[in-house]
């Protein structure tokens, strides 16, 4: 992803929070794209900065293929010796972008140096969070009044 496709891209795009992203194979190395260009015949990688936290998405098949959970926080990290990428998840365990299956999806969370706007969507977030539970508290109320 990042190693790779600096010696290997013409362009880079840098991940942003509140980004969706994508694994995809290149030249026999996997890169995250945008989910737009998920499918096209010439994607841009996106790189993401040492230690940014993301959100990954896994599908039904890939949570009994990887024995995931359907969501899990991981921490990107660029290392140096020998020059990797890997995600490490929050029980301590490292997996190379490469051995991540193509199609996986994942949210960009928390950008270091950027954390004012990773702060920005998590308020919102919790905000909606917030409005779509009291909106559910309602809806059960009226429903139960209703059968009174």
């Amino acid at each position: 992803m990042c190693w790779y496709s600096a010696d290997h891209a013409d362009k880079i795009l840098q991940a942003e929070a509140g980004q969706r992203l994508g694994i995809r194979e290149v030249h026999g190395s996997n890169w995250a794209v945008r989910e737009s260009e998920l499918y096209t015949p010439r994607p841009c990688p996106v790189c993401l900065i040492d230690r940014t936290t993301v959100l990954f998405r896994f599908s039904e098949a890939q949570q009994l293929t990887l024995q995931a959970a359907p969501e899990a926080e991981a921490v990107f990290r660029m290392l140096k010796a020998p020059k990797r990428d890997v995600f490490q998840f929050s029980d301590g365990h490292e997996v190379s972008i490469n051995a991540l299956p193509a199609d996986l999806m994942f949210d960009v969370l928390v950008v270091p140096g950027r954390e004012h706007l990773s702060a920005v969507l998590k308020r919102d977030d919790t905000e909606t969070a917030v409005s779509e539970e009291a909106s559910g508290r309602k809806s059960w109320l009226e429903r139960a009044s209703q059968l009174l």
